[in-house]
Protein backbone atom coordinates (compact mmCIF):
# COMPACT_ATOMS: atom_id res chain seq x y z
CA UNK A 1 0.00 0.00 0.00
CA UNK A 2 1.66 3.83 -1.35
CA UNK A 3 2.30 6.56 1.00
CA UNK A 4 1.25 9.48 0.26
CA UNK A 5 3.96 12.53 1.10
CA UNK A 6 2.92 15.79 2.18
CA UNK A 7 4.42 18.54 -0.17
CA UNK A 8 4.78 22.53 0.18
CA UNK A 9 2.94 24.17 -3.00
CA UNK A 10 3.93 27.83 -3.43
CA UNK A 11 -0.28 27.68 -4.24
CA UNK A 12 -1.94 25.45 -2.08
CA UNK A 13 -3.42 28.53 0.14
CA UNK A 14 -3.39 30.84 -2.85
CA UNK A 15 -7.33 31.28 -2.72
CA UNK A 16 -6.75 32.86 1.26
CA UNK A 17 -4.79 35.71 -0.16
CA UNK A 18 -7.41 37.00 -2.03
CA UNK A 19 -8.18 39.39 0.73
CA UNK A 20 -11.07 41.25 2.16
CA UNK A 21 -13.23 43.85 1.62
CA UNK A 22 -13.54 46.22 -1.22
CA UNK A 23 -11.46 49.06 0.58
CA UNK A 24 -8.49 46.70 0.58
CA UNK A 25 -8.73 45.37 -3.18
CA UNK A 26 -8.96 48.87 -4.00
CA UNK A 27 -5.93 50.34 -2.37
CA UNK A 28 -3.89 46.97 -4.01
CA UNK A 29 -4.57 44.17 -0.50
CA UNK A 30 -1.97 46.80 1.49
CA UNK A 31 -4.20 46.54 4.88
CA UNK A 32 -2.41 44.85 7.76
CA UNK A 33 -1.46 48.99 8.87
CA UNK A 34 -5.19 50.03 8.61
CA UNK A 35 -7.78 47.36 9.03
CA UNK A 36 -9.70 48.16 12.22
CA UNK A 37 -13.31 46.86 11.39
CA UNK A 38 -14.88 43.48 10.88
CA UNK A 39 -12.15 42.43 8.28
CA UNK A 40 -9.21 42.60 10.74
CA UNK A 41 -9.91 39.32 11.70
CA UNK A 42 -8.45 38.09 7.82
CA UNK A 43 -6.00 41.04 7.63
CA UNK A 44 -4.67 41.68 11.06
CA UNK A 45 -6.11 40.35 14.77
CA UNK A 46 -4.32 43.03 16.13
CA UNK A 47 -6.71 45.50 14.55
CA UNK A 48 -9.74 44.00 16.31
CA UNK A 49 -9.19 46.23 19.61
CA UNK A 50 -9.88 49.44 17.72
CA UNK A 51 -13.51 48.46 17.11
CA UNK A 52 -15.71 50.69 19.81
CA UNK A 53 -19.32 49.02 18.78
CA UNK A 54 -19.92 46.10 17.04
CA UNK A 55 -20.12 45.33 13.59
CA UNK A 56 -21.04 43.14 10.37
CA UNK A 57 -19.45 43.08 7.60
CA UNK A 58 -20.69 41.08 3.88
CA UNK A 59 -18.91 40.90 0.65
CA UNK A 60 -19.38 39.82 -2.99
CA UNK A 61 -16.96 39.34 -5.82
CA UNK A 62 -16.74 38.38 -9.27
CA UNK A 63 -14.11 37.81 -10.76
CA UNK A 64 -12.44 35.87 -14.47
CA UNK A 65 -15.31 37.12 -16.43
CA UNK A 66 -17.98 36.23 -13.58
CA UNK A 67 -16.91 32.76 -13.46
CA UNK A 68 -15.35 32.37 -10.10
CA UNK A 69 -17.77 34.07 -6.81
CA UNK A 70 -15.75 35.36 -3.94
CA UNK A 71 -17.55 36.19 -0.97
CA UNK A 72 -16.69 36.90 2.84
CA UNK A 73 -18.94 37.65 6.11
CA UNK A 74 -17.92 38.42 9.13
CA UNK A 75 -18.99 39.72 12.75
CA UNK A 76 -17.06 41.57 15.46
CA UNK A 77 -17.27 43.13 18.68
CA UNK A 78 -15.39 44.92 21.28
CA UNK A 79 -14.23 42.68 24.27
CA UNK A 80 -13.79 44.65 27.77
CA UNK A 81 -11.82 47.89 27.19
CA UNK A 82 -8.97 46.60 25.44
CA UNK A 83 -10.17 43.49 23.45
CA UNK A 84 -11.96 42.68 20.15
CA UNK A 85 -12.96 39.55 18.69
CA UNK A 86 -14.32 37.92 15.39
CA UNK A 87 -15.97 35.04 13.92
CA UNK A 88 -15.58 35.23 9.73
CA UNK A 89 -16.26 32.99 6.71
CA UNK A 90 -14.87 33.17 3.79
CA UNK A 91 -16.10 31.27 0.31
CA UNK A 92 -14.72 30.85 -3.04
CA UNK A 93 -16.23 28.46 -5.82
CA UNK A 94 -16.96 27.69 -9.42
CA UNK A 95 -20.17 26.03 -10.03
CA UNK A 96 -21.56 23.87 -13.25
CA UNK A 97 -18.64 22.58 -14.62
CA UNK A 98 -18.77 20.33 -17.09
CA UNK A 99 -17.40 16.72 -17.06
CA UNK A 100 -17.42 14.64 -20.36
CA UNK A 101 -15.12 12.03 -19.22
CA UNK A 102 -18.06 9.29 -19.70
CA UNK A 103 -19.46 10.94 -22.48
CA UNK A 104 -16.92 10.27 -25.32
CA UNK A 105 -18.36 7.38 -27.65
CA UNK A 106 -15.28 5.50 -28.95
CA UNK A 107 -17.16 3.61 -31.78
CA UNK A 108 -14.06 1.38 -32.56
CA UNK A 109 -12.61 0.96 -28.72
CA UNK A 110 -9.62 1.98 -30.26
CA UNK A 111 -8.93 4.75 -27.99
CA UNK A 112 -7.82 7.32 -30.70
CA UNK A 113 -10.76 9.58 -32.17
CA UNK A 114 -12.34 8.50 -35.88
CA UNK A 115 -14.67 10.54 -37.75
CA UNK A 116 -17.44 7.99 -36.55
CA UNK A 117 -16.85 8.94 -32.62
CA UNK A 118 -18.92 11.36 -30.93
CA UNK A 119 -19.64 13.05 -27.40
CA UNK A 120 -23.05 11.58 -26.02
CA UNK A 121 -24.33 14.85 -24.73
CA UNK A 122 -27.04 12.76 -22.55
CA UNK A 123 -23.67 11.31 -20.46
CA UNK A 124 -22.52 14.93 -19.64
CA UNK A 125 -22.52 15.76 -16.19
CA UNK A 126 -21.86 18.92 -14.37
CA UNK A 127 -20.31 19.72 -10.98
CA UNK A 128 -18.83 22.57 -8.74
CA UNK A 129 -15.56 22.77 -6.61
CA UNK A 130 -15.32 25.20 -3.22
CA UNK A 131 -13.18 26.64 -0.90
CA UNK A 132 -14.29 27.50 2.66
CA UNK A 133 -12.85 29.40 5.42
CA UNK A 134 -14.00 29.95 9.35
CA UNK A 135 -11.75 32.49 10.86
CA UNK A 136 -11.94 32.73 14.97
CA UNK A 137 -10.07 36.18 15.63
CA UNK A 138 -8.51 38.07 18.41
CA UNK A 139 -7.12 40.82 19.56
CA UNK A 140 -5.92 42.78 22.71
CA UNK A 141 -4.87 45.94 23.20
CA UNK A 142 -1.55 46.56 25.28
CA UNK A 143 -1.74 50.00 25.96
CA UNK A 144 -2.25 53.14 23.71
CA UNK A 145 0.53 52.37 21.25
CA UNK A 146 0.76 48.58 21.18
CA UNK A 147 -1.76 45.42 20.02
CA UNK A 148 -1.85 42.20 19.14
CA UNK A 149 -3.96 39.16 18.20
CA UNK A 150 -4.49 35.48 16.60
CA UNK A 151 -6.33 34.00 14.10
CA UNK A 152 -7.32 29.97 13.57
CA UNK A 153 -9.02 28.98 10.39
CA UNK A 154 -10.39 26.01 9.19
CA UNK A 155 -9.99 25.13 5.99
CA UNK A 156 -12.74 23.10 3.95
CA UNK A 157 -12.01 22.53 0.00
CA UNK A 158 -13.83 20.37 -2.54
CA UNK A 159 -11.95 19.62 -5.82
CA UNK A 160 -14.87 17.38 -7.12
CA UNK A 161 -17.02 14.55 -5.74
CA UNK A 162 -14.45 12.73 -4.87
CA UNK A 163 -11.67 14.34 -3.54
CA UNK A 164 -11.38 16.76 -0.03
CA UNK A 165 -9.27 18.20 2.21
CA UNK A 166 -9.80 19.36 5.34
CA UNK A 167 -7.05 21.71 7.26
CA UNK A 168 -5.82 24.25 10.07
CA UNK A 169 -3.66 27.34 10.80
CA UNK A 170 -2.63 30.15 12.57
CA UNK A 171 -1.86 33.33 12.04
CA UNK A 172 -0.21 36.06 14.78
CA UNK A 173 -0.71 39.92 14.29
CA UNK A 174 1.32 43.11 15.65
CA UNK A 175 0.59 46.56 15.30
CA UNK A 176 2.12 49.49 16.71
CA UNK A 177 1.82 53.57 16.51
CA UNK A 178 4.51 55.13 16.21
CA UNK A 179 3.11 58.55 16.32
CA UNK A 180 -0.95 59.67 15.53
CA UNK A 181 0.02 59.23 11.80
CA UNK A 182 2.37 56.26 11.58
CA UNK A 183 1.48 53.00 11.99
CA UNK A 184 3.21 49.48 11.43
CA UNK A 185 2.75 46.18 11.15
CA UNK A 186 3.05 42.88 11.24
CA UNK A 187 1.32 39.37 10.50
CA UNK A 188 2.56 35.83 10.89
CA UNK A 189 0.25 33.72 8.09
CA UNK A 190 0.12 30.15 8.57
CA UNK A 191 3.14 30.25 11.44
CA UNK A 192 2.95 26.31 12.16
CA UNK A 193 2.50 25.38 8.27
CA UNK A 194 -0.78 24.68 7.77
CA UNK A 195 -2.06 21.11 6.21
CA UNK A 196 -4.06 20.39 3.94
CA UNK A 197 -5.17 16.31 4.04
CA UNK A 198 -7.37 15.14 0.66
CA UNK A 199 -9.21 12.57 0.48
CA UNK A 200 -7.33 10.79 -2.23
CA UNK A 201 -4.28 10.65 0.15
CA UNK A 202 -2.37 13.53 -0.80
CA UNK A 203 -1.36 15.92 1.84
CA UNK A 204 0.07 19.74 0.90
CA UNK A 205 1.71 22.26 3.33
CA UNK A 206 1.07 25.79 3.20
CA UNK A 207 4.43 27.23 4.22
CA UNK A 208 4.61 30.61 6.70
CA UNK A 209 4.66 34.07 5.36
CA UNK A 210 5.77 37.09 6.87
CA UNK A 211 3.49 40.23 5.76
CA UNK A 212 4.95 43.60 6.69
CA UNK A 213 3.45 46.69 6.58
CA UNK A 214 3.00 50.52 7.26
CA UNK A 215 0.68 53.53 7.00
CA UNK A 216 0.19 57.34 7.07
CA UNK A 217 -2.36 59.20 8.15
CA UNK A 218 -1.94 62.65 6.81
CA UNK A 219 -4.49 65.46 7.58
CA UNK A 220 -3.54 67.81 4.86
CA UNK A 221 -5.17 70.88 6.68
CA UNK A 222 -5.06 69.80 10.24
CA UNK A 223 -9.14 69.95 10.35
CA UNK A 224 -9.80 66.21 9.28
CA UNK A 225 -11.77 67.53 6.13
CA UNK A 226 -8.53 66.33 3.98
CA UNK A 227 -7.20 62.96 4.25
CA UNK A 228 -4.78 60.97 2.46
CA UNK A 229 -3.81 57.26 3.52
CA UNK A 230 -0.97 55.76 1.99
CA UNK A 231 -0.35 52.18 2.60
CA UNK A 232 2.34 49.40 1.90
CA UNK A 233 2.57 45.47 2.63
CA UNK A 234 5.56 43.27 1.93
CA UNK A 235 4.87 39.78 1.39
CA UNK A 236 7.64 37.93 2.54
CA UNK A 237 8.46 34.23 1.67
CA UNK A 238 10.82 31.30 1.98
CA UNK A 239 9.62 28.84 -0.46
CA UNK A 240 12.37 29.82 -3.02
CA UNK A 241 9.83 31.19 -5.33
CA UNK A 242 12.63 32.53 -7.72
CA UNK A 243 11.60 34.79 -10.73
CA UNK A 244 8.14 33.95 -9.43
CA UNK A 245 8.37 36.78 -6.91
CA UNK A 246 9.12 40.58 -7.62
CA UNK A 247 12.02 40.42 -5.40
CA UNK A 248 14.09 37.32 -4.32
CA UNK A 249 17.49 36.36 -2.75
CA UNK A 250 18.20 32.58 -2.69
CA UNK A 251 15.12 30.95 -0.85
CA UNK A 252 13.70 34.16 0.01
CA UNK A 253 11.12 36.32 -1.92
CA UNK A 254 8.84 38.87 -1.57
CA UNK A 255 5.87 40.80 -3.64
CA UNK A 256 4.57 44.34 -2.80
CA UNK A 257 1.47 45.83 -2.52
CA UNK A 258 0.94 49.88 -2.65
CA UNK A 259 -2.59 51.90 -1.70
CA UNK A 260 -3.52 55.11 -1.72
CA UNK A 261 -6.85 56.59 0.02
CA UNK A 262 -8.32 60.02 -0.55
CA UNK A 263 -10.89 61.01 2.32
CA UNK A 264 -13.61 64.16 2.23
CA UNK A 265 -15.01 65.13 5.19
CA UNK A 266 -14.77 61.61 6.22
CA UNK A 267 -17.78 60.65 3.99
CA UNK A 268 -16.59 60.02 0.18
CA UNK A 269 -13.17 58.30 -0.14
CA UNK A 270 -11.42 57.55 -3.68
CA UNK A 271 -9.17 54.94 -3.68
CA UNK A 272 -6.23 53.57 -6.06
CA UNK A 273 -3.72 50.46 -5.61
CA UNK A 274 -0.80 48.36 -7.48
CA UNK A 275 -0.67 45.05 -6.03
CA UNK A 276 2.19 42.19 -6.56
CA UNK A 277 0.15 40.69 -9.73
CA UNK A 278 1.55 44.43 -11.35
CA UNK A 279 -2.03 45.47 -11.97
CA UNK A 280 -3.70 48.66 -10.81
CA UNK A 281 -6.68 49.00 -8.39
CA UNK A 282 -9.44 51.47 -8.19
CA UNK A 283 -11.74 52.02 -5.99
CA UNK A 284 -14.62 54.52 -4.10
CA UNK A 285 -16.91 54.50 -0.84
CA UNK A 286 -18.92 56.56 0.96
CA UNK A 287 -19.75 56.38 5.01
CA UNK A 288 -23.33 57.15 5.97
CA UNK A 289 -24.89 56.65 9.41
CA UNK A 290 -23.94 53.71 11.11
CA UNK A 291 -23.46 51.80 7.23
CA UNK A 292 -20.07 52.28 5.27
CA UNK A 293 -20.45 51.32 1.34
CA UNK A 294 -17.42 49.86 -0.88
CA UNK A 295 -16.67 49.21 -4.42
CA UNK A 296 -13.37 48.14 -6.19
CA UNK A 297 -12.73 47.37 -9.51
CA UNK A 298 -9.07 45.53 -10.64
CA UNK A 299 -8.66 45.25 -14.75
CA UNK A 300 -7.43 41.84 -16.20
CA UNK A 301 -7.01 43.30 -19.46
CA UNK A 302 -3.78 42.75 -19.84
CA UNK A 303 -3.98 38.75 -19.51
CA UNK A 304 -6.00 37.40 -22.17
CA UNK A 305 -9.61 36.12 -21.44
CA UNK A 306 -9.58 36.87 -18.06
CA UNK A 307 -11.98 39.72 -18.01
CA UNK A 308 -12.13 42.23 -14.69
CA UNK A 309 -13.03 41.78 -11.03
CA UNK A 310 -15.41 43.63 -9.51
CA UNK A 311 -16.25 43.37 -5.65
CA UNK A 312 -18.45 45.53 -3.60
CA UNK A 313 -18.61 45.14 0.71
CA UNK A 314 -20.53 46.80 3.29
CA UNK A 315 -19.73 47.38 7.20
CA UNK A 316 -22.70 47.77 9.19
CA UNK A 317 -22.29 48.97 12.57
CA UNK A 318 -24.17 48.55 15.82
CA UNK A 319 -23.87 52.13 17.34
CA UNK A 320 -25.97 51.67 20.29
CA UNK A 321 -24.35 52.81 24.09
CA UNK A 322 -25.25 49.56 25.57
CA UNK A 323 -22.76 48.07 22.99
CA UNK A 324 -20.07 50.61 23.19
CA UNK A 325 -16.75 49.36 24.72
CA UNK A 326 -16.51 49.52 28.05
CA UNK A 327 -14.77 53.09 28.98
Amino acid sequence: MGSAHAQFRAYAGEFLSLGTGARSLAMGNAAIAIASDATAGYWNPAGLPEIQYPSVTGMHEARFDNTVQYDFAAIAFPLGKAGGASLSILHIGISDIKDTRSAFVDVYGDGIFHGDDYIDYSKVTSFGNYDWSVLFSYGQKKDSLFSYGATAKLILRKLNEENHATGFGIDLGVRYHISPELTLAAVGQDITTTLLSYSSGTKELVSPTLKLGAAYNWDIFSNTDHLVLPTIDADIRFENLGSQSEVHVGPVSSDFHFGLEYQFKKLIALRAGYNDLKMLTLGAGVHLPRLDVDFAYQSFNSQDQLGNTYRVSFNLYFEQEKWRRLQ
